[in-house]
């Protein structure tokens, strides 16, 4: 017994709209994000080659590193997150592809791009879907394909009612959304752009497509010896939908196209056929639009396999982030526990889950240590015990900033329980009294992981602000 099976295209689409609409779980009245997401920074000491940095490995240790090292973590919001496509702007004397309803549109070469460009966007952020490009046959019968040589746009009242672009090179554009002044900000750049959710689109499925809509009839042979004058040329749609209708336009004895008057609606085929009692040869085809029509939903429309996650780290954070430091990883850590929130639950012998859900985090330990001579300095490594030797030490740490005005020394990648009234040394002799610590409310081991980049080294300053952007592709 033999099997064989697919994953489609609209299984990456479910992926990216859940990625998107962060589902939430009902937990005694309260709505508990189930998909959060936080970007976090991490490793403040640099790379053995600054100029390299190593490729990240997936394995368990390598991992758990990453954690232990991360300094903080912002929680990206439904703003911040965008599906996001392939941008091809549209050019002059290029050759796009028109869609196909027979053929698998969005598929992708093996470096992740589009194998048939069907999409554009103009100079006004306006994206169009290819319906025909005027494809034609040469006296031998050899298909020539002919260049885009009209930029689409959109105009209102400047074509017909399906939103169909026809320019002079007889190409014919749907347009199917604008990309917002917002979304464009955030999301778009020389690679991507921005496609929304249902927010963009101007039709919807209840307006007249359904399972399908006939936006446009392409000619593939025109004929000859037709003549309207003295005999109808009719126009025949047959298929399992209602609806649609078209007329003939013919010069000089050819059907030179096909005009859709109206699309109908529910088709999931159709054929067409040119009769006219004087004339014959032409020909002409009519894909069906997606399910509720071109632009009905833009992610599944055009092939939405990406997802951006967008944030940014401004100064200290309202001194969450020391400045004076680098960092060298940046990632995303899904699901993350609250320890405040998890200690709050077993008090109170509530259920899980217990969710991170602060705006940011700092993942620090924090030591105020007594004031004296010697300071920290960052990636050094600190440590408790009962002796000058750091192989007896009962807490080790690496040093992430050090103030010596405030006496406050922030740590990350610590083993051990840090003890008050107790020495904190380094390999320098600094010997000052721990006075006080505080551990971070976020527990990142109690998250997952989901993107990794190792980066050469990003200096922070007070006044500064990073900008970081996340492609994950599915």
């Amino acid at each position: 017994m033999a099997n064989k099976n697919i994953i489609p295209p609209s299984a990456k689409v479910a992926i990216i709209e859940q990625q998107y609409l962060s589902p939430v779980l009902v937990i005694q009245g309260y709505n508990i994000p189930i998909g959060t997401t936080y970007c976090f920074l991490a490793k403040a000491d640099p790379w053995t080659d600054e100029a390299n940095p190593p490729v990240p490995t997936s394995d368990q240790k390598y991992m758990k590193q990453v954690m232990k090292n991360m300094f903080v973590t912002k929680l990206l919001t439904t703003s911040e997150i965008s599906p996001v496509i392939q941008r091809i702007d549209w050019e002059s004397g290029v050759v796009y592809d028109y869609y196909k309803d027979d053929v698998n549109m969005v598929e992708l070469d093996s470096n992740g791009y589009l194998i048939r460009n069907f999409y554009v966007k103009n100079k006004y952020d306006q994206v169009f879907k290819c319906l025909w490009n005027n494809t034609t046959l040469d006296e031998y019968d050899n298909t020539v394909l002919n260049a885009s040589t009209v930029e689409p746009y959109f105009q209102p009242g400047t074509y017909n009612t399906n939103n169909i672009f026809q320019g002079a090179d007889k190409y014919k554009w749907k347009y199917i959304y604008t990309i917002d002044t917002g979304l464009k900000v955030k999301f778009m750049d020389k690679a991507w752009m921005p496609v929304g959710i249902g927010t963009n689109t101007p039709n919807t499925f209840d307006n007249t497509a359904g399972r399908g809509s006939i936006d446009v009839i392409n000619i593939t042979s025109v004929g000859s010896g037709y003549d309207p004058a003295n005999a109808i040329i009719s126009v025949t749609i047959t298929g399992d939908g209602t609806g649609a209708a078209a007329v003939a336009n013919v010069s000089l004895g050819s059907v030179a196209d096909v005009i859709v008057t109206n699309p109908g609606t529910n088709y999931t085929y159709a054929n067409v056929a040119i009769v006219s009692s004087i004339g014959s040869g032409a020909m002409a085809f009519s894909p069906t639009s997606p399910i509720g029509g071109h632009g009905f939903d833009p992610v599944s429309d055009l092939g939405c396999s990406h997802v951006m996650f967008t944030t940014e780290f401004n100064g200290s954070e309202g001194g969450v982030i020391p400045t004076d430091i680098d960092y060298h990883q940046i990632g995303l850590i899904v699901n993350p526990t609250s320890a405040k929130r998890w200690l709050q639950a077993q008090n109170d012998g509530a259920a899980g889950p217990y969710p991170a859900n602060s705006s940011i985090y700092k993942t620090s330990t924090d030591l105020t240590v007594a004031p004296g001579f010697g300071v920290y300095t960052p990636d050094e490594i600190i440590y408790q015990g009962s002796t000058d030797s750091i192989d007896n030490a009962t807490f080790i740490a690496r040093v992430l900033s050090f103030d010596p005005a405030t006496n406050v020394l922030r740590l990350i990648n610590t083993t051990g329980t840090p003890t008050n009234n107790s020495p904190v040394r380094n390999d320098s002799r600094t010997n000052r009294t721990l006075l006080s610590y505080t551990t971070p409310d976020f527990s990142p081991f109690s998250g997952y992981i989901s993107f990794l980049e190792n980066r050469t080294g990003v200096q922070r300053s007070s006044d500064g602000i990073e900008q970081i952007r996340i492609v994950l592709g599915y």
